[in-house]
């Protein structure tokens, strides 16, 4: 297994690469550490050679993992790995003659992202401050159909010097799972396994609430009525968790 990062961040000697090296030294097989700030990337351009693109697309092409590592700045992803994808976005998806947008040739392959802020875990919990770092990325690998593995985030960096050793613990933990990952070991029976187990648990709390509530229960179409709008308030607030609350910050 081959994994490669992507150093967004403007320290490649911070504590976000030092993180970045942390799980890549864990990962099985060879690893790359590319940090972005050394390339010179523009566009592609109709006739024109383009070979720091070209040279970075064939480290991408044959890796099995592709990290992307970036600090959160002013609330999103540094600006040197968001000008990469921008330029590598012809080459990791198709366009259709509606517009439409659709996964390239790199459809399948697996990713995880890591970030970092200046605040702690606890204000990030409540700020999200690390979120539209996250969804950015997340957006560009969906669009390009790459899996993702997991995520890592290192909050309270703000006069830090050291990385904690749970975080140490953490990417190591994380580098340990990326060859199921990439293998798609059981994926498919874990999602059924995961989805009859919250439809399962769903269906237990809503019939315990109206048991909670005797005017649900008067008759079959009470029953009935009350049934789907306490389920679909239930599923309403876990889409919306796993929406926009399922990162980690602390």
């Amino acid at each position: 297994m081959h994994t490669i990062a992507l150093f967004g961040g403007q320290d490649p000697q911070g504590l976000t690469a030092k993180l970045t090296h942390a799980l890549l030294e864990a990962c099985e097989g060879t690893h790359e550490f590319i940090d972005l700030n050394q390339l010179t990337l523009r566009p592609d351009r109709r006739g024109e050679a383009n070979p720091a693109l070209d040279a970075l697309e064939q480290k991408l092409a044959a890796a099995d993992v592709w990290v992307l590592a970036s600090p959160t700045y002013f609330g999103t992803v540094a600006g040197t790995l968001k000008q990469a994808l921008d330029c590598l976005r012809p080459r990791l998806t198709r366009m259709t003659h509606q517009g439409d947008t659709l996964p390239g040739k790199y459809k399948g392959k697996v990713y995880l992202t890591i970030t970092s802020c200046f605040a702690s875990g606890l204000e990030n919990t409540f700020t999200h401050q690390t979120d539209a770092c996250l969804t950015m990325l997340d957006k560009a690998m969906a669009a390009a159909g790459l899996r993702k593995a997991g995520e890592l985030i290192l909050p309270g960096t703000w006069n830090a010097h050291a990385i904690p050793e749970t975080k140490i613990a953490q990417a190591q933990a994380l580098a340990a799972k990326l060859p199921a990952k990439v293998r798609r070991d059981n994926e498919t029976m874990k999602r059924y396994l995961l989805l009859f187990g919250m439809i399962a648990i769903m269906a237990l709390a809503t019939m315990g609430i109206q048991l909670l509530i005797p005017a649900t229960t008067m008759n079959f179409w009470t029953r009935y009525a009350s049934f789907v709008l306490i389920f679909f308030v239930l599923l309403a607030g876990i889409l919306h968790y796993a929406t926009f609350v399922r990162h980690k910050h602390r």
